[in-house]
């Protein structure tokens, strides 16, 4: 594993205020005719034993055969390298003045004082970037697997509507596919990234407008929001097209009334999608009000309730003159 550019300035900086730190009180001990032996001084000191052994270092682990050795080698070469910079530390400052003393039981306890040091912290460092690489890995790979799951539900609802608008009218039944097509390939295509919330909307609608084909005048859609206040937030893809569906599926009642809202509220996306059915069941709020929600294979809200969680979003199911189903996304988490 490698550092960006921006870690390698980080931690030449580290190094550089590791020297510092102890040698600045020194300094300050001595009268002001020090200052050309710290001139002199200071750039071999970092050079030779704080940044150059630790660069020295990163750049031979580049190499696969030395970085495929165990990690207690590894630690050893780190600390042969820090006492041959002390060793070169040494001899430098002799050029300089014959009176310097860095004995040679010294340079083997700095390299191993220092060496061990900064090598554990470097490894510690690594570790957690290996641990976070793996997490982003391992919910980038739930979240296709909930999306893949998702989406057969959608699609075989969709086709049922396709297949009865071809015996009323093909024109109707073709411009329904088109939609249903839209419908997919954005599924397809947005299943890692973000996507704008209008964007959503105008996704939700697409749905809606299969939907209206199928029912007709037993659907009516109510649209709650100020679209202006969501041109700079960006959301999970098919934030609320399962909340929908769910809601299309369950409502028994004609005509099925389903309204749906939107709003910023203490720097929090709200989101609400309410139908006028019979609403939930005790055993349907239980697992979304439990600590550890029972989640059911298959079942379109739980899967969406998981996806929401991997971004930092909640899903709230209660009754209210039917069924209602809300969101709340963090905006800070979508940006």
């Amino acid at each position: 594993m490698t550092f960006t550019l921006k870690e390698k300035i980080s931690v030449t900086v580290l190094l550089f205020l590791t020297y510092l730190i102890p040698a600045v009180p020194d300094w300050l001990n001595h009268s002001s005719n020090y200052f050309e032996i710290i001139m002199i001084s200071a750039p071999i000191w970092l050079l030779c034993f704080y940044i150059g052994p630790f660069w020295l270092h990163y750049w031979l682990m580049q190499y696969s055969f030395l970085n495929k050795l165990h990690v207690v080698i590894k630690g050893i070469v780190f600390v042969t390298l820090m006492f041959l910079g002390a060793m070169l530390v040494n001899e430098l400052h002799l050029l300089a003045s014959p009176y310097f003393r860095f004995s040679l039981a010294e340079q083997v306890t700095s390299a191993v004082l220092w060496g061990v040091f900064f090598f554990s912290m470097t490894q510690l460092y690594m570790m957690y970037l290996r641990l976070a690489q793996e997490r982003r890995l391992r919910e980038q790979v739930q979240w296709i697997n909930l999306n893949n799951r998702l989406n057969p539900h959608f699609l075989f609802n969709a086709l049922n509507t396709i297949s009865a608008l071809m015996y009323q009218s093909t024109e109707q039944a073709d411009e329904v596919l088109h939609k249903l097509s839209d419908i997919l390939r954005y599924s397809l295509d947005k299943q890692t990234e973000q996507v704008r919330f209008d964007y959503e909307l105008a996704i939700c609608k697409t749905y809606l407008a299969i939907e209206k084909a199928r029912f007709t005048d037993n659907l009516e859609i109510t649209w709650l929001y100020n679209e202006a206040q969501f041109s700079a937030i960006k959301v999970p893809p098919l934030l609320l097209q399962p909340l929908i569906e769910n809601a299309i599926k369950h409502v028994k009642i004609r005509p099925i009334k389903i309204t749906i809202s939107a709003e910023v509220k203490q720097s929090n996306l709200v989101c609400e999608v309410a139908d006028n059915g019979q609403g939930f069941s005790q055993q349907q709020l239980a697992p979304m009000l439990s600590d550890k929600p029972e989640t059911h294979q298959g079942h379109g809200l739980d899967i969406a309730a998981q996806r929401l969680s991997l971004v930092g979003g909640s899903l709230t199911l209660f009754n209210r003159e039917g069924a209602r189903c809300q969101v709340i996304l963090p905006i800070k988490a979508c940006e």
